[in-house]
């Protein structure tokens, strides 16, 4: 008889354009749509994960416009996850520091401090050197902040870069996670 898989919630949370949708796609689907458009409230999609961890994700995404920020339907996605994915643009340093919106309200989730947290850097295949720099600075504040314990990994739903390494740490984290 076969275990039956272990269910996780999973909120993608971060600016407008960053990246969002095409990264639940990526994670869901192993492809990119190129036809894809912005979030509008929010949508998700079941994974399974094939790893000895026997784990299935349900991947929320929420559109990033202040107006569904503030609307209540972000507590309603966010009861239960049991992990933040806060993305930003990491090829434009501006979406970075509009995170700390979208870390301020998941705070008010009940179970935000055991709750699983990542900085994801999204478009990195449109990162030169300097913006990398630049970007560093700004990401050590999160990093830096042990109340938050947030993990940074830097990807690109598009050049598929980084997005199996995201998926094996966050399953990882997520067998150990105690819910």
């Amino acid at each position: 008889m076969t275990e039956r898989p272990t269910l996780h919630k999973i909120a993608i949370l971060g600016t407008p354009r960053s990246g969002k949708t095409t990264l639940m796609v990526r994670l869901a689907k192993g492809l990119v749509d190129p036809a894809i458009q912005s979030t509008r409230g929010i949508d998700f999609h079941l994974v399974n994960v094939s790893t000895p961890n026997n784990l299935k994700l349900q991947i929320w995404d929420l559109a990033g416009q202040d107006l569904y920020r503030n609307s209540g339907i972000f507590d309603d996605m966010v009861w239960g996850s049991s992990a933040f994915l806060f993305c930003y643009n990491a090829s434009d340093a501006s979406s970075i520091e509009k995170i700390d919106k979208w870390i301020g309200v998941a705070r008010n989730h009940k179970k935000f401090d055991k709750t699983l947290k990542y900085l994801i850097g999204l478009k990195a295949d449109l990162v030169d050197t300097g913006q990398q720099i630049a970007l560093n600075k700004l990401v050590e504040k999160y990093m830096s902040d042990p109340e938050l314990n947030i993990k940074h990994i830097i990807c690109s739903a598009h050049g598929d870069m980084n997005i199996n390494e995201l998926l094996e740490e966050l399953s990882e984290d997520l067998s150990n996670l105690e819910i």
